[in-house]
């Protein structure tokens, strides 16, 4: 994704109008996709293969509640930003979805579409940095390996070049 292009997020409910309502107000700023329930939006995700920058998810969903699809979502997607928006406001919906799904903000609904857009535009910026870190890290350790075969190369050329034919 890059910078000029609108982040993907991806709403998850299992209220057909919530997740709706929440596309018409964030599809001027987002490439917002929608899912209904947490099996659906680990599908998507699986399909988005890595566009989605921010999941913002419910609580109470049948079959998979918001605090273990968010959980799911850090193991398989560790570098998307997770926010909770939920109807429940009880300090256990707080400390399991917190503890679980480890995410950047917990939202409670109704949440004003200021207060929801600030919370997902943070959610882009974490997930871009996470990227970017992530990205270095690779570069980094792609450039030590080649330093380490080079060294190799010049201390020893007759086992470098066998070395060479054979993973030919």
């Amino acid at each position: 994704m890059s910078n000029n292009e609108r982040p993907a997020i991806l709403c998850v409910d299992d209220e057909p109008r919530v997740v709706e309502s929440l596309a018409l107000t964030l599809r001027r700023d987002y490439q917002v996709h929608t899912a209904l329930g947490g099996e659906e939006g680990l599908r998507k995700l699986a399909e988005a293969r890595g566009k989605v920058a921010v999941v913002v998810s419910d609580m109470r969903m049948p079959a998979m509640d918001g605090a273990t699809f968010l959980h799911k979502v850090m193991i398989d997607h560790p570098g998307i930003s997770r926010i909770l928006l939920t109807g429940e406001t009880g300090r256990d919906a707080a400390v399991s979805a917190v503890n679980q799904g480890q995410i950047l903000r917990f939202l409670t609904k109704p949440c004003p579409p200021d207060q929801l857009k600030a919370a997902i535009d943070a959610g882009v910026i974490q997930y871009r940095l996470v990227n970017a870190e992530r990205s270095v890290l690779q570069e980094t350790v792609i450039g030590c390996i080649q330093a380490l075969i080079d060294v190799l190369a010049i201390t020893n050329p007759v086992a470098f070049g066998r070395a060479s034919r054979i993973k030919r």
